[in-house]
């Protein structure tokens, strides 16, 4: 039986570490990387909330050592919740989203806007992705922290990886 460990998979530059353990062996792979920081508007009246659980499901089954993968993401709103609706995302104004992708080196801004087609809020009605604003962009910083996706797949799926 092999088994994979992860040993260090660096978000603040653009290679990835990963160390492959079997029980007679160990290798190190290095893979060259590109990130890109992406600004994408919702159209007007999105059913954001209904699409949301596909999305997050989509992003929840990213591979932390496959690419492309989501390196962070959110929505971004037109006004800040109050304390009285911080827990009630209906009724939040949200506006669109901002996430980084890392993908291999050399796919280029093409393949991030493959990857904003193909996602559920695009094919679900949400993103505006036609007009995303697409950065080239280098994590400087990287604070990797469990965090809520807010789906239950992605908890679910955060849950199953501590457990390995």
């Amino acid at each position: 039986m092999i088994r994979r460990y992860i040993s260090h998979i660096p978000l603040s530059n653009t290679t990835v570490s990963i160390t492959l353990r079997t029980f007679s062996s160990s290798r190190r792979l290095t893979m060259a990387t590109e990130q890109y920081f992406i600004i994408v508007p919702d159209h007007p009246s999105a059913p954001r909330l209904e699409v949301r659980p596909k999305h997050f499901t989509k992003i929840s089954l990213e591979s932390p050592i496959s690419l492309p993968r989501t390196l962070f993401g959110g929505a971004y709103l037109s006004s800040q919740p109050t304390p009285e609706t911080t827990s009630t995302p209906e009724k939040w104004q949200f506006a669109g989203s901002s996430l980084a992708l890392e993908l291999p080196a050399g796919s280029g801004e093409e393949a991030v806007k493959e990857w904003l087609k193909n996602d559920p809020y695009s094919t679900g009605g949400v993103w505006d992705w036609e007009n995303a604003r697409i950065f080239k962009f280098k994590a400087g910083v990287s604070n990797v922290k469990e965090l809520s996706a807010g789906g239950d797949a992605a908890a679910a799926s955060a849950s199953s990886d501590k457990k390995d």
